[in-house]
């Protein structure tokens, strides 16, 4: 197994660091780090904050952001560019592309 170092830039997150909510889980969740609540316009697109910022370091690696179903599906909010691809040597925050 691979490790990534991972870094709290925003105090509010370190006790939301993500984790598998279960043996199965496929990946990590990730939460918005917002100042003030967001809305989404039919069609506007917005980068949320998560107050985390990773280190891959390995350069035969890299990490990706994928949408949840169920935020697609129950709210019509999808990624705006449906996957966030993250470099090995990308080391700032990581921001996610919503589109309503």
């Amino acid at each position: 197994m691979h490790s990534i170092d991972l870094q709290v830039l925003d105090a509010r997150m370190a006790e939301q660091i993500p984790a598998y909510a279960t043996p199965g889980s496929a990946g990590l969740d990730l939460r918005a780090c917002l100042d003030a609540a967001v809305t989404l316009a039919p069609g506007q697109t917005t980068l949320i904050p998560t107050g985390l910022a990773i280190h891959i370091a390995d350069p035969g690696l890299a990490a990706i952001i994928l949408p949840r179903s169920g935020l697609g599906h129950k709210h019509g909010i999808v990624l705006g560019n449906l996957v966030g691809l993250i470099d090995s040597d990308y080391q700032g925050q990581l921001m996610v592309s919503c589109w309503n």
